[in-house]
């Protein structure tokens, strides 16, 4: 069953016969913004024709008896009477203050409302001008960084070069004595200068401690190397990060423009 199929209060209400036939109007209009309930009554006859006759009825009688109450004899007059006149006059000029009473508010509302807004606005413009001189100083900072890491990383090639250079004169040197052979009579051995008392083996041996000792350079400038190369990977992430950050900074500032100039 539906919301509509479902039957309300008012359905169950046998063919109801109207005891007022005044009643299809309301009693009165009048406004008073100084009396408790007012606007209650107002709500209440800006909609009367979508009531049920039966609480047109009862809301009528009510009024009337309130009216009756108070010493009001505005029902019992006649319409055309210059007393019914005169209240429908009052009750008129007393909706026409009441709606004077609600212009001066909004009129009031508005300016407030304006004064909000230049006070705002003017607070964005200075945010903006802040916004600017920011990412100014952010951009030269970040610059500045990014060259400062650049000159690291070429000075960094460098000594990789010059290490280059002297891993490959140790190869080469390396590569020469070991296609040497060994004469009894002993020689210098690519400037490496042996006493002329030493047999052939001790030669050798000599000449092996010697390439040794040169191999654990060759070594020690290997890692040297390694540790040079790790430095400038981690440089080069740096920068990234940096220009990275860099991007998302500005990125922030022109969402922040953005929504200071919307």
């Amino acid at each position: 069953m539906t919301s509509l199929d479902r039957k309300n209060l008012w359905d169950s209400i046998p063919e109801y016969k109207r005891r007022n036939p005044d009643s299809t109007k309301p009693p009165s209009e009048r406004i008073n913004p100084d009396i408790p309930g007012s606007h209650l009554w107002v709500v209440i006859v800006t909609n009367w024709d979508n009531m049920h006759p039966l609480m047109q009825d009862i809301l009528y009688d009510w009024y009337r008896a309130l009216s009756k109450h108070k010493g009001e004899d505005i029902d019992e007059l006649d319409p055309k009477s210059t007393e019914a006149l005169i209240r429908r006059f009052e009750e008129l000029d007393s909706k026409l203050k009441a709606f004077d009473l609600e212009r001066t508010n909004l009129e009031q509302e508005l300016n407030i409302r304006d004064r909000d807004f230049q006070r705002l606005r003017s607070i964005t413009g200075k945010k903006e001008k802040e916004n600017i001189e920011v990412q100014q100083m952010l951009g030269k900072s970040f610059q500045e960084k990014i060259m400062q890491k650049q000159e690291e990383l070429e000075e960094k090639e460098e000594t990789i070069h010059e290490l280059s250079d002297k891993i490959e004169a140790l190869e080469r040197r390396l590569t020469e004595q070991s296609t040497q052979r060994t004469n009894t009579q002993p020689e210098a051995y690519n400037g490496i200068d042996l006493p002329d008392n030493l047999s052939r083996d001790e030669t050798i041996q000599q000449l092996k401690q010697h390439i040794e000792e040169r191999t654990r350079l060759l070594r020690q400038v290997s890692g040297k190397l390694q540790e040079l190369n790790d430095k400038i990977s981690d440089q080069n992430k740096t920068i990234a990060d940096l220009h990275n950050e860099l991007l998302r900074k500005d990125e922030k500032i022109k969402e922040i423009k953005n929504l200071f100039q919307s």
